[in-house]
């Protein structure tokens, strides 16, 4: 599954034996496309993935170098669990998680899907203003409550919304049954 990273999430990717891909792959699997960032909150490393459809929104915070290298299974563990907390049907979340493979990277980022990062990551930052720890918060009630939020895409009037969760759910119920994960 191609993800598009920022600048700054790809130096880290490197620097963990990751390969960028310089072109967007056509092909980016069932799932759709994604972006994701890394961000510090609490001096504490945070990577941030949004759908670019839906904005259904992934935190994964606290990361480690260690984590960076196992990042396929991190995200689709998050994937899995924010889809569960999120009330999502069993079987619904088992066939999304058929349908997603490998994570591979490139740099071609779309400005209003960075936009949505922007304002994710100032939310997840919110979410310790009453001086909580970052650490300490669930990650997958954070992811959960990210998702949940109503997002504005780019050419979406004043007053129209998404919601997040409902839109994904909506997008994976279309999708095909899947039998074997795709690589």
């Amino acid at each position: 599954m191609r993800i598009h990273v920022t600048k700054k999430m790809a130096e880290r990717l490197k620097k963990s034996g990751f390969e960028m891909s310089n072109s967007a792959d056509k092909n980016s699997g069932s799932l759709g496309e994604w972006h994701a960032n890394i961000t510090t909150v609490q001096r504490r490393q945070c990577i941030l993935f949004i759908h670019d459809q839906t904005r259904f929104s992934l935190a994964l915070i606290g990361v480690t170098q260690k984590d960076l290298k196992e990042l396929t299974s991190r995200f689709i563990d998050m994937l899995a669990n924010t889809m569960l907390k999120l009330n999502f049907p069993v079987d619904l979340v088992e066939r999304t998680l058929s349908l997603t493979g490998e994570l591979s990277f490139d740099t071609q980022c779309c400005r209003s899907v960075q936009g949505t990062l922007r304002i994710a990551a100032a939310d997840l930052e919110s979410f310790t203003w009453d001086g909580s720890s970052i650490m300490d918060l669930a990650p997958y009630s954070l992811s959960a409550r990210l998702c949940e939020r109503p997002c504005s895409i780019k050419g979406m009037k004043q007053t129209e919304y998404l919601q997040p969760a409902q839109e994904m759910r909506k997008l994976l119920e279309q999708l095909p049954d899947a039998h074997i994960a795709i690589d």
